[in-house]
């Protein structure tokens, strides 16, 4: 009987320790071990021993796995399960006004204004705010704050119109480009514009750009001493406004100055350097000047790769450092960019076009790094991040390079 009593016991012990572990095969054996009931004490203990021990090993073999994975920086990313379907769009806005709206520090009309948004300036909501939720917390530029829903575009809505919104410029590489008022040389000259500033294109004739010098005034620059971007109009903070509003008084002034105080100047021109030795290496280059950029966070209409940009701007901004000048979105991008070559053709460097909507439009591009890896500004959830290149539906592929 007392035999009987310490088997009894050691089985319900057996059968703790295989609920447990959680193991089926070793409840399966508990359960023939209570049937049969002949099993000796000995027997017993190798067994229990022998299930604790594996499971032992199971976790072990968790915990190597788990360290695995916290070393190897980024693996989740680079996993195309890691895709979670969130479109890039779902929280664009595009103001819709008929000249601008004031940006509140909180959600209501009584509320410090912390900054000017104008018809057509991106931005990115971040939030619904107020007792109906009718106001947005959006960040645009330098300015964050709140602005009433209803002066936006959003979402959809927005993502199908994004490509009317951009603006190009030419940004002056000489010390001093003369602004002329015909496309000549012999043309008579309107003012001028200093390195490094930015003047809004009107219209691309080749060899000129017809361009807005003032509000009140057009003109014509030589185009082979600019370099041109396509960018978005951002909101403005109240102390951009007056530095803007400097600005451009001071170039109204330049209008009333005659051509012989301010002559053309062009004698530092400083293009970005694109001495590589060959197309290998300067594919490598770009790559591994993209991937510096993983982690930083992704902003729609961004303006700066270490500040935060959005998908397009992320490919438009990298070629840009390296004297290349594409598109500044991603149908601009699949269109245009370079040239169309088929998957098997794909070197690093070259961007690969993607859509969402079944291939109408493309909604999302991403810089091919080599192994069926790409480096991407994925959404405003991720930021930058590398993902599997086939991650989503692939519609095309453009070689920029050669």
């Amino acid at each position: 009987m007392r035999k009987g009593i310490e088997m009894a016991a050691i089985v319900c012990c057996f059968g703790l320790v295989c609920l447990w572990a959680g193991n089926a095969d070793k409840a399966a054996m508990t359960q023939k071990i209570e049937t049969e009931g002949t099993a000796e004490e000995a027997d017993i203990e190798a067994k229990i021993q022998e299930a604790a021990q594996t499971d032992i090993d199971a976790q072990a073999r968790e915990a190597d796995q788990a360290d695995s994975s916290a070393t190897d920086k980024g693996a989740d990313e680079l996993s195309s399960t890691d895709d979670d379907g969130e479109s890039e769009y779902s929280n664009l806005a595009i103001a819709d006004v008929t000249d601008y709206v004031n940006i509140r520090r909180e959600p209501n009309t009584d509320s410090e204004i912390v900054g000017k948004i104008y018809d057509g300036a991106v931005a990115q909501i971040l939030a619904t705010a107020g007792e109906q939720g009718d106001w947005f917390q959006i960040v645009s530029g330098n300015v964050e704050g709140y602005i009433k829903a209803e002066f936006f575009l959003y979402g959809d809505a927005a993502a199908d119109v994004i490509d009317e919104y951009v603006t190009r410029y030419a940004k002056v590489q000489a010390d001093r480009l003369n602004v002329r008022e015909e496309p000549s040389t012999d043309a008579s000259r309107i003012g001028y514009v200093d390195n490094g500033e930015k003047v809004k294109v009107l219209e691309n004739l080749g060899e000129w750009l017809k361009v807005e010098y003032t509000d009140e005034k057009s003109g014509y620059v030589a185009a082979e001493y600019v370099t041109v971007s396509e960018e978005f109009v951002y909101a403005r903070t109240l102390e951009e406004e007056n530095a803007e509003i400097a600005a451009r008084e001071a170039l109204e002034a330049r209008t009333e100055e005659q051509e012989s105080t301010a002559p053309e100047m062009l004698t530092q021109i400083e293009f970005p350097a694109t001495s590589y030795t060959s197309n290998g290496e300067l594919r490598s280059a770009i790559v591994d000047y993209a991937l510096q950029y993983v982690g930083n966070r992704y902003v729609h209409g961004g303006s700066s790769l270490a500040s935060g940009t959005d998908c397009s701007g992320f490919t438009c901004f990298v070629y840009a450092d390296f004297g290349y000048s594409i598109s500044r979105t991603p149908s601009g991008q699949y269109n245009g960019a370079g040239r169309s070559i088929g998957y098997g053709e794909i070197q690093p460097g070259d961007i690969i076009c993607y859509s969402s909507n079944g291939g109408k439009s493309c909604t999302h591009v991403g810089l091919y790094i080599g192994n069926g890896q790409i480096v991407h500004a994925a959404n405003s959830r991720k930021g930058v991040i590398t993902s599997a290149a086939d991650y989503s539906p692939i519609i095309g592929i453009r070689n920029v390079i050669d």
